[in-house]
Formats: C-alpha cells, sequence, structure tokens
C-alpha cells in the first residue's frame, strides 16, 4: 500500500509530519504550486517520492495512479478541495467533492446546517458594503465578521458599530489590495456561559470510516485573546457530561448534515444559554491535537489519518491516563512588531508541572501577531483546577521581549497571559 501525502501548511509540522510516518513506506508527497511546500522539497525529498501537482484534477489523478497510491490524506485546510476530486477519481476513501466544499466554505457550511436542524447560528454572505447593511438589517449587532474561506481566525473581528463594520468590510473586500478577501461572511456574535477561568468553547475529535462516527474527545479551551486568538487547549474538557453529550450529539448531527463519511474532523463548539451551537467544523486534524493526543490518549492521530485514507478497517479507541494535558500557546500584543527574545527555558522545563516547550518564530523576525502562536508550553495536571492554579506560576517562568512602536517591551509570560487575555466577557464564534 503507498500512502500519498498532499503536503502544504497546516495543522502539524513538517518534522511533526515524517516522525509520525517514518514507517510507511513506499510514500508519496504531492506538492502543489505553493511557496510553503516548494521550500521543503529538499526534506520531503529524503523521506519519499515527490509528485508535481499540475492542478488539473484528472492528469494529477494519473500522476498519482501511476505512481502506485493507494491512499491520499492531508493535514491542510487548503488540501480538502485539492484531495476530493482525486480520490474521488482514483476510487479512494475521502471525502466527496461536495463535502470538501461544505468543509470549506463556510456560508454553504452554515446553510446545510441550518436545514439540517444544527445551526443556530443566523448568518449572511458578504460580498460588498450593500450586504453588510443587509445583514445589520436582518441579523443585528453585534456580529463577527470572517472570510468565507480561511483558517486558523484570520481577519475573523467581532463589530459592535454599524459604520465601524462597514470600514472593515470594505478594506477586507479592496481589490486593490495584495491580501484582500475574495468574499467574507457576517455571523451573529454568540454570547457563551460564564465558564471563567476555562473558555466558553470547546472542539470535538472525530473519526469516521464508512459513515460511523466515533468522537474521540472533547478538548476543552484557555479562553480566547482578543480579537479571536487560540490560547491553548487541554484535555479532558472540565464540564458537566450530560453538556459533554449535547455537544457529541449536537457534532454528530453536524457531520451528517456535511455529509462526512470519512477522515478526521476538528469541530468548534461554543457553549451558549441556549445550548451548544457550532462554530465551524473542519475536514482535517485540528492544530495541535496530533500532539495533545498522543499524551493524553496514546493516540496518534496523524497516523490515524494515514489509516483512514488507505482504508484500513477499524476506529482506534483511545485510553485515557486521568490526567489534564494542557497546552498554552502565548500571543504577543497586537501591536508588536518583533519578537526579540525568550528567555527562562530552562528554568520552565524544571517545573514538576512542565513536560515541553516549543518556540515557534525565531527571535527577530517580524511578527503578524493576529496569526502567529509564539510558543507552546505543554504540561500535566491531576485536574483543570491544579492547571488553572499553577498556569501563571509557570508562565512567569518566561520573559518575553518584544519590539513594539514605541519601544522595547520586556514582560514575563504571566503578566503577557494577562495583558492579551479577554475581560470577563464572552466571545465570538
Amino acid at each position: 500500500m503507498t500512502l500519498c501525502v498532499l503536503f502544504s501548511e497546516g495543522a502539524i509540522s513538517p518534522r511533526e509530519l515524517l516522525i509520525a510516518l517514518e514507517n510507511y513506506d513506499p510514500i508519496v508527497f504531492a506538492v502543489g504550486n505553493d511557496t510553503y511546500a516548494r521550500s521543503y522539497l529538499p526534506l520531503i525529498a529524503t523521506a519519499g517520492t515527490v509528485v508535481e501537482l499540475t492542478g488539473d484534477a484528472t492528469v494529477d489523478a494519473t500522476r498519482l495512479k501511476a505512481a502506485g497510491v493507494t491512499g491520499i490524506v492531508t493535514y491542510s485546510e487548503g488540501g480538502i478541495p485539492v484531495c476530493a476530486p482525486l480520490t474521488e477519481r482514483l476510487g479512494l476513501p475521502g471525502h466527496e467533492v461536495a463535502t470538501a466544499t461544505a468543509l470549506t466554505d463556510k456560508h454553504t457550511q452554515r446553510a446545510l446546517l441550518s436545514a439540517a436542524g444544527a445551526g443556530g447560528v443566523d448568518s449572511r454572505l458578504i460580498t460588498c458594503s450593500e450586504d453588510w447593511d443587509a445583514a445589520v438589517h436582518e441579523i443585528g449587532l453585534p456580529l463577527v465578521v470572517k472570510p468565507r474561506c480561511g483558517e486558523r481566525s484570520r481577519n475573523a473581528r467581532p463589530v459592535r458599530d454599524a459604520e465601524e463594520g462597514r470600514a472593515l468590510v470594505a478594506r477586507l473586500l479592496d481589490r486593490a489590495a495584495a491580501s484582500h478577501e475574495k468574499d467574507l461572511v457576517a455571523e451573529q456574535y454568540l454570547v457563551g456561559l460564564p465558564t471563567h477561568p476555562y473558555g466558553d468553547y470547546v472542539s470535538v475529535e472525530s473519526v469516521s470510516s464508512e459513515g460511523i462516527i466515533r468522537h474521540i474527545g472533547v478538548t476543552g479551551k484557555f479562553p480566547l485573546s482578543p480579537p479571536f486568538r487560540e490560547m491553548g487547549h487541554f484535555c479532558p474538557a472540565p464540564f458537566a457530561q450530560d453538556l459533554l453529550d449535547q455537544v457529541e450529539e449536537l457534532v454528530g448531527t453536524a457531520l451528517g448534515a456535511l455529509g462526512v463519511r470519512h477522515g478526521i474532523t476538528h469541530t468548534e463548539v461554543k457553549l451558549t444559554a441556549q445550548g451548544p451551537r457550532i462554530i465551524e467544523v473542519n475536514g482535517r486534524l485540528g492544530g495541535f491535537m496530533a500532539a495533545l493526543y498522543r499524551r493524553s490518549q496514546g493516540l496518534d492521530l496523524i497516523q490515524v489519518a494515514a489509516d483512514l485514507a488507505l482504508g484500513r478497517p477499524g476506529i482506534p479507541e483511545g485510553k485515557p491516563d486521568g490526567l489534564t494535558h494542557f497546552q498554552y500557546t502565548m500571543r504577543a500584543p497586537l501591536e508588536a512588531r518583533r519578537l526579540v527574545s525568550v528567555s527562562g527555558r530552562d528554568v520552565l522545563l524544571g517545573h514538576p508541572l512542565i513536560d515541553a516547550y516549543q518556540l515557534y518564530v525565531i527571535p527577530g523576525a517580524p511578527l503578524d501577531p493576529d496569526m502567529t502562536y509564539l510558543d507552546c508550553v505543554s504540561g500535566s495536571a491531576g485536574s483543570p483546577e491544579e492547571m488553572m492554579h499553577h498556569i501563571d506560576e509557570c508562565l512567569a517562568l518566561l520573559t518575553y521581549e518584544f519590539e513594539m512602536p514605541d519601544g522595547p517591551l520586556r514582560i514575563d509570560g504571566a503578566a503577557l497571559r494577562a495583558a492579551t487575555s479577554p475581560a470577563r466577557e464572552a466571545h465570538e464564534s
């Protein structure tokens, strides 16, 4: 059996990917014409055969068939709509083309969820300022504006003022800007339950095979940093079982509505007073989930996704160890231009709750604070309460220095967490 990985920037690093799949031999890496993928060509060529994609699904399917490919997997959001026509043409397990569209197009996804009774979130497509005015009239404020297609909360913004929203829409849709969005979606702003000190949303990691769905786990979250920046994850989620049951039931309905029958999905769910509400369904492994579930349940979800692509039977079951495993991902102040330095790693690793530390930004490199994770602090505690009791104690062992518009800023991790954390109020979908 020959596994093909459609390689692009995604939920896992190239190093993590190659380590997880080192025993999958032979392996083929399918690479499109994107800068990220091509920058890693020398590395992935040492681990398998590289097939370059043309963008024509018929031609590319022929190339992969000639390479002996018997399964195709991607860990990238952008890879989902590329994979679907290839697996369809080759008769391999994977998302159907319509399902791939539903998983990557937020407007289509909302319509299908609403039709199946798994909606509960008013939404409207925004292609111009007139659409924005109609959304404000029909849905009301506050609203959330986000790209129709995108990931990692790119350009997702809460809007409480109509004029502010009109200006935001005009800026994001400005065709003269190199990084403009093609279309946007305006959605009802969801008010979360009072879940402090935890985040008011969760994610559900699910595995589907031949239409049979198993929820591997419900992942807890730290509160978002404004505007909608994720700050980390922990497992298991700290909520009552009846609420978790409602969440899993909703996710099962949502996956059915989108036509998901195969593969790993990562579904984010807001906890509201009206019940759980779908934030979005992602048709791939979620960011940071591979390491978290490897530690907490002994499951390698990278390998699980590969095995599903190869059509191997059975859905694995994890073995939770009873601990609360966490990953805290620090974010820079929104005004920061560069990360100058981080110190304290060795002291941090000496703390009894800390298992690992990984820095993602090369000191001196420019920052996109809206998108960039600075680092990841991984640890284990006896309970969610113990985790929260000690998190600032751990983060305070790190010291960050940033280049700011008005000069350097030197701050410890606990103070940075406080500075980038929201007030105790609800956040968006």
